[in-house]
């Protein structure tokens, strides 16, 4: 079993500044005196943590959807769909399996493109009825667009001063503003609504050793899966060592025969990316332990 307590300061939370640090985050490798004299035993690794702010895009059909070409020459969307986009990707790192701290995932938010109903919901807008005979869905629709040109009419009106000499200033304001909420409540009707919302799925990845390759999740059309599904676009995080031996700057090493000396383990600023695809959706330079060195230096500890 794993434990890891650890005798000198570690960082768990790295930015790319890393690179610009010249020690080298550091932990100690096998038994040791903790600072409280008992015994302890560290197996230093290294944890990445990838939070992913995910995109989900809702397109909701509206009700008179097929008469859109019809009476308002657009095209509404006659198909509901639902797609997902990985926005960005932020790294950080756990050091070891006992500690264990993360910047906190960001809470949804969703944004309804719509000026009146909220989520999937529209708005309340019906025809006039003159009678208590039923309306065809075909009538309906040309009722709401005889409607959306009236309010058009109304709102120049408004604004050359044809509609009266009492509407102006913050009035005149408001009265456009009611207009062009009714004219997209009807829109709605035809159009549709596009519902986005934004979140963040988190992946707490051990490194494999010195493994540079890894596949951490899938996105298909139902949003992430793990990376074990059986279909969608593969999400991977590729790390490159640095290419250079870690030293350590602020303390001197000894010999690894001398029996009292501390064995520590030396971690590599790696740089890590993350890829969705072709794309590159995140980096950060961070410490990991599994490309770096061991090391021996003077122990201070209780012997």
């Amino acid at each position: 079993m794993k434990r890891f307590l650890a005798l000198l300061t570690l960082a768990v939370m790295i930015s790319t500044a890393v690179s610009a640090q010249n020690t080298p985050y550091r932990a100690v490798i096998g038994p040791y005196y903790d600072a409280t004299g008992a015994i302890a035993v560290a197996d230093p690794s290294t944890t990445i943590i990838v939070d992913l702010t995910i995109e989900k895009e809702q397109t909701v059909v509206g009700p008179y959807a097929r008469y859109a070409q019809k009476y308002l020459d657009v095209r509404g969307s006659l198909v509901e769909k639902t797609s997902y986009t990985i926005k960005s990707a932020q790294l950080s790192v756990a050091t070891g399996n006992d500690v264990f701290v993360a910047p906190q995932v960001a809470p949804a938010s969703v944004n309804v493109q719509s000026h009146i109903a909220p989520e999937a919901e529209f708005a309340k807008v019906l025809p006039d009825r003159v009678s208590l005979s039923p309306i065809s869905a075909e009538d309906a629709a040309a009722q709401a667009a005889q409607a959306i040109f009236t309010l058009r009419k109304k709102r120049v009106e408004l604004i050359t001063g044809d509609a009266g000499e009492n509407v102006f200033g913050g009035g005149l304001k408001d009265a456009l503003e009611a207009l062009d909420a009714r004219e997209q409540a009807y829109l709605e009707l035809f159009l549709g609504k596009k519902i986005v919302t934004t979140y963040t799925e988190r992946i707490i990845l051990p490194l494999n050793g010195t493994a540079t390759a890894y596949t951490i999740a899938k996105l298909t059309a139902d949003g992430l899966q793990p990376a074990t599904a059986a279909e969608g676009e593969a999400v991977k995080l590729n790390i490159t060592p640095s290419g250079t031996t870690p030293k350590l700057a602020t303390m001197s090493e000894v010999d690894s025969r001398d029996k009292t000396a501390l064995q520590v383990r030396l971690a590599d600023n790696v740089t890590c990316v993350v890829m969705v695809g072709d794309k590159m959706v995140g980096s950060a330079i961070l410490p990991a332990f599994e490309f770096g060195r061991t090391a021996y230096i003077t122990n201070t500890t209780k012997r």
